[in-house]
C-alpha cells in the first residue's frame, strides 16, 4: 500500500486528525521526502532535519490540505521550501565563518547520498554530479527526472512557470551530460 491513491487516502484521513493515518503517511512518504531533501541539500543530516520539520508542518497544518490537491505535490512544496530555508541559512553561516581562520571552518566531507529504492540506475551516477547545478536547475531536475513528477506538478511544487521549469531542465540536462562526458574521457 503506497500507490498515489493510497497516499491520497492516508492524507485525507490524516487531515481529519487520524493519528494512525498520519503514521502511515509518514511511513510511505519519508523515503521520497528524504531523497528529495538530500539531493537538494547534499547533506544527510540537514535532510533528516528538513524531513522531520516537514512532517511536523504537515501535522500542524493538516486542516489546510485540500482533497483536490495531490498530497505529494503539497508535501514536496513543503520539503522544497524548508530545504531552501536551510540553504539560505547555510549561505549566511558560510559568510559569517568565512571571516574566521581556515582551520576553524573546515568540515568533514559528506559522502554522496545512497541510491534509494525508487531511483533509476542513472540516478546513482548522478548523485554527486547534481551538486554542480545551480539551485533552480537542481530543483527542476530532481523533481522532474529523479522523482518523476510531471512539468505541471513541478510548477505547482516550485511556483516556477512551466517555461522556466523546461528551461532549467534543458540547462541541467546539458550540464550533467557535459559532466558525465568529461568524467568518462570523451
Amino acid at each position: 500500500m503506497n500507490g498515489p491513491e493510497d497516499i491520497q487516502r492516508l492524507a485525507l484521513a490524516a487531515a481529519t486528525g487520524d493519528p494512525a493515518a498520519f503514521e502511515g503517511l509518514v511511513e510511505v512518504s519519508q523515503g521520497l521526502a528524504w531523497s528529495l531533501a538530500v539531493r537538494l541539500l547534499g547533506d544527510e543530516d540537514e535532510a533528516a532535519d528538513v524531513v522531520q520539520e516537514a512532517f511536523i508542518r504537515v501535522w500542524r497544518h493538516r486542516s489546510r490540505f485540500r482533497p483536490e490537491t495531490r498530497f505529494t505535490t503539497w508535501f514536496y512544496r513543503i520539503v522544497t521550501n524548508l530545504a531552501y530555508d536551510h540553504l539560505r541559512a547555510r549561505s549566511r553561516r558560510s559568510r559569517l565563518f568565512a571571516r574566521l581562520p581556515r582551520e576553524e571552518t573546515e568540515r568533514v566531507p559528506v559522502e554522496p547520498a545512497p541510491d534509494d529504492r525508487g531511483a533509476v540506475r542513472l540516478a546513482g551516477e548522478l548523485e554527486g554530479l547534481i551538486e554542480v547545478l545551480p539551485p533552480a536547475q537542481r530543483l527542476a531536475f530532481v523533481l522532474r527526472d529523479l522523482h518523476e513528477l510531471s512539468v505541471r506538478e513541478v510548477t505547482e511544487v516550485t511556483g516556477m512557470p512551466a517555461h522556466s521549469v523546461k528551461t532549467n531542465l534543458f540547462h541541467a540536462r546539458r550540464r550533467l551530460r557535459q559532466e558525465l562526458e568529461a568524467r568518462s574521457g570523451r
